[in-house]
């Protein structure tokens, strides 16, 4: 594998990211939706909500992630953790993959009430890319917190 990111071989705009996959790269474009700001590289944070069931649905973090694996990886295979953090006793939450997951090829576990996984649940037989959404709500003295991961999944032909 050649790291075309790296190397500079690759046709990512300024305004994208290259990111090295197996044999090849992605130019990825990390944007943050209105009513969000930019606090790093790969995070948005909610600049204001104008009422308790906005502040409640929408997230209050956006945060993009990469991940890169092979065809041949063996299912099921825990790919993502997420939970707050820190996290508190009495913390609970539930994770929903709200978009990306048309084909049905991952699935969410909760690991104990403050921890959960994203895990492929199929076989992914040729090379694919998605980009799933997968949504935290975190339960916490009384309230919901949203959190939102927006999670790039690269599977790429196993190397021989």
């Amino acid at each position: 594998d050649i790291d075309e990111c790296a190397t500079g071989t690759h046709n990512c705009s300024a305004a994208e990211t290259c990111y090295n996959i197996q044999g090849s790269f992605r130019c990825l474009s990390f944007e943050c939706p209105s009513n969000y700001r930019k606090v790093s590289d790969m995070r948005c944070e909610r600049i204001n909500c104008f009422n308790y069931l906005e502040c409640q649905n929408t997230p209050v973090r956006i945060t993009y992630y990469q991940l890169n694996f092979q065809t041949n990886i063996v299912v099921p295979a825990h790919i993502f953790r997420i939970g707050p953090s820190p996290a508190y006793a009495g913390d609970s939450i539930v994770l929903t993959i709200t978009r990306g997951n048309e084909e049905g090829f991952f699935s969410t576990r909760r690991l104990n009430s403050y921890t959960g996984i994203v895990y492929l649940q199929r076989q992914v037989k040729e090379p694919k890319d998605f980009l799933l959404d997968v949504e935290m709500k975190l339960w916490r003295q009384g309230t919901y917190t949203t959190f939102l991961a927006k999670i790039y999944i690269f599977i790429t032909a196993h190397a021989y």
